[in-house]
């Protein structure tokens, strides 16, 4: 890069004093920096929110869960848990579900009620750290139950009282016929997820209780497993599927809410290319700043021209321009986005005043492949509103020029 070529680039920055940003390069610079700053505080908070309701499923569920095929009752569990060792493999929990009725006074509502040993179990989720009411023992999980916050209200209960919990069905003989088997439990804890999905629908029982209840024996729904991070478990779940074969159906967690996650990053890819295109539109006004500027500096084009300078010698003067002011733009979109999105991750002062949202400040998280996707899409940008006046210079006749300034 020539170093004349540069200097003459910084000069057509500034006005006619030679000390500030002429007006048409300020509002260039500002498109740019907003343009930025927005492509980076939108794509961090989507991705703070994906991330958000990824823990609060996984801190209810598990990262990966292993299934007999056709989800029968996995009977050889024990066998299979020693079969899947892994290093990345940190908790191992096995659970019943079932689909029952919780009973309360009059009140009826339906459940998928889980069956864990509680300490396996808070390897694996964060259940324990969900309950809000209670701190429940195994030993009271034995004849006890864990109700979400909505099922609770719903059902009218609270931390000590009874409830009812029986099949849907009747498959109990009794000398009246055949009647919906029950079995009476207390509340123990009352938990909150902030997905009103999962607290108006789960309970906790314990593992053996329900086992019992389902007259399962000593089988289990599925296993339910964590891993060193939720980003390692897709290739943990395979590796699994490798060690098992086909006779085992494993579900990652990304298969859990399948649909709800691709919609987040739906919408995330929505709004990027939303954005970019209010960039473009505000590029326009970057491109008629360029030609204006092509047009009072045809003087000086001409001269250049008559010096010997080659046509991509003088365009170079107005690529470097716009890399200048793409320079500027960014740089400062980088530096407020940045600040803002960190002073958000630590004092969260920006809140969601909506009741029933999962979360009450909104969730950011900054990633580095984005940053490098607005750094790149800026400069594209930038790039092709520089182009278009720079080529015209290539047209200018110094000779014509040159008259016309002796005239």
């Amino acid at each position: 890069m020539s170093k004349y070529y540069t200097r003459l680039a910084r000069t057509y920055l500034t006005s006619g004093n030679h000390k500030f940003l002429s007006f048409g390069n300020v509002i260039s610079v500002i498109g740019i920096f907003l343009g930025v700053f927005a492509l980076i505080v939108v794509m961090s908070v989507m991705n703070g929110l994906e991330e958000d309701i990824t823990e609060r499923i996984i801190g209810l569920h598990s990262e990966i869960k292993i299934y007999a095929k056709d989800f029968v009752p996995l009977a050889n569990w024990h066998r299979v848990e020693k079969e899947i060792d892994n290093k990345a493999i940190t908790g191992i929990s096995p659970i019943v579900q079932a689909e029952l009725m919780l009973l309360h006074e009059k009140k009826v509502s339906g459940t998928i009620c889980q069956g864990i040993d509680l300490s396996k179990h808070d390897d694996i989720t964060f259940l324990m750290n969900r309950i809000y009411i209670g701190a429940p023992t195994q030993e009271e999980l034995n004849e006890g139950i864990i109700v979400g916050s909505d099922l609770a209200l719903i059902l009218g209960v609270n931390w000590g009282d009874e409830l009812t919990l029986t099949s849907p069905i009747a498959d109990q003989p009794t000398p009246f016929g055949m009647m919906p088997k029950s079995k009476t439990l207390k509340v123990v804890g009352l938990f909150y997820t902030g997905i009103p999905e999962y607290d108006m629908k789960y309970s906790y029982t314990d593992l053996h209780t329900l086992q019992k209840f389902q007259n399962m024996g000593d089988a289990i729904s599925y296993l339910g497993i964590k891993t060193v991070s939720p980003k390692r478990s897709l290739s943990v779940a395979k590796n699994i599927r490798t060690k098992l074969g086909d006779s085992y159906d494993v579900l990652d967690w990304r298969d859990f809410e399948k649909h709800l996650f691709t919609a987040i990053r739906f919408e995330k890819k929505i709004m990027f290319l939303v954005l970019v295109l209010i960039f473009l539109i505000a590029a326009f006004n970057m491109i008629g700043n360029y030609l204006k500027l092509v047009a009072q500096k045809r003087q000086d084009i001409g001269i250049l021209k008559s010096f010997g300078a080659k046509k991509k010698d003088v365009m170079k003067i107005f690529l470097y321009n716009g890399i200048f002011i793409y320079l500027i733009g960014t740089l400062t979109g980088f530096i407020v986005s940045l600040g803002v999105l960190a002073a958000q991750i630590k004092w969260q002062f920006i809140h969601i005043p909506i009741s029933g949202m999962p979360f009450q400040s909104v969730p950011v998280k900054i990633e580095f492949f984005d940053l490098v996707l607005v750094a790149l899409a800026s400069l594209i940008i930038t790039l092709l509103t520089t182009l278009i006046p720079a080529h015209r210079t290539m047209n200018i006749d110094a000779i014509k020029v040159i008259r016309e300034a002796e005239e």
